[in-house]
């Protein structure tokens, strides 16, 4: 049995490599159109998955199609208003506001399934997200259409942490997570007749790249999502959630070379001291504290 700790490390390991996707897929966008970049990648990690998920295909039924087919398309959708906003608003409005979806998770998760959330995660949510206004230096004050498309992206993530949550614990994590990255691939070619597809002359160093993402970026990071999520809640979830951000400008610095602020470096540093503020028992510590002050009173 996976403790909740562990979970946390294994969610944790999830926003690492989601942290090396953003300047790697920024690199990669200078040389592949938009559909086609998400076509070639998403089909590729719903390929390799489904080929190694065919050993569990006996355990296949409706639920985790339905499931994977929910998933998917929260997923997919995520995708889309993110990079639909982020080309009206700036990067840094559009990484905070993504980011708010570590407030709406157990705001949804309370409202919609009587999720409460732990108060030592409820604290490491408020300077988490305090973290994330000063990591990305948005105006949470100057609303536009982007802003908005972004945050219809950020309550789309909420709901897929929540439901991923549940669905988790229901069905093989590896059809669940198979099912949800095709549901993801197909409708990316859905949208091809919209979109465009074009074919460019990949090199080598881009075609590693996209092969890195599907695997890595992709693969990796939704099969360990559904697995550790079985063993932990989803306000933790979204908490871990916000370390991205920090990676993210972590990789940024060391792939591009982009320098950070001492207001960013100082956000970053909340974001962490978010997280591990929600390891800490604070409810234990301030009632023990209170019960030994009333034993010294009684004492004295």
């Amino acid at each position: 049995m996976i403790s909740k700790s562990q979970a946390d490390l294994g969610l944790l390991s999830v926003t690492v490599f989601w942290g090396t996707t953003f300047v790697l897929s920024k690199l990669t966008l200078a040389e592949v159109p938009l559909s086609t970049y998400l076509f070639l990648r998403l089909t590729l990690a719903a390929l390799a998955l489904d080929l190694y998920a065919l050993r569990f295909i006996k355990r296949l039924n409706r639920k985790t199609l339905l499931h994977g087919a929910i998933l998917g398309v929260f997923l997919y959708l995520s995708y889309l208003f993110q990079m639909w906003g982020i080309q009206h608003t700036s990067a840094s409005n559009a990484g905070f506001i993504t980011g708010m979806s570590v407030v709406l998770v157990p705001i949804f998760g309370y409202a919609f399934f009587r999720l409460r959330p732990a108060v030592d995660v409820l604290i490491g949510i408020v300077l988490a997200t305090a973290g994330l206004l000063l990591l990305t230096g948005a105006n949470p004050f100057a609303w536009n259409k982007g802003d908005l498309l972004v945050l219809i992206c950020a309550v789309v993530v909420a709901f897929h942490v929540i439901f991923t949550g549940k669905f988790a614990r229901q069905s093989n994590v590896y059809l669940l997570t198979a099912v949800e990255l095709s549901a993801v691939s197909v409708l990316t070619v859905f949208a091809l007749p919209f979109t465009g597809l074009s074919v460019p002359s990949l090199t080598t160093r881009t075609s590693l790249t996209l092969i890195y993402l599907a695997l890595f970026g992709t693969v990796y990071t939704f099969l360990m999502q559904t697995s550790m999520q079985r063993f932990t809640t989803t306000a933790r979830t979204a908490l871990v959630f916000s370390m991205e951000p920090v990676f993210a400008a972590l990789f940024a610095y060391l792939i591009a070379g982009e320098v950070l602020g001492l207001m960013a470096c100082l956000g970053g540093a909340l974001i962490v001291v978010g997280m591990i503020s929600a390891e800490v028992p604070w409810i234990t510590i301030l009632r023990r504290l209170i019960l030994s002050r009333h034993r010294s009173m009684d004492a004295g």
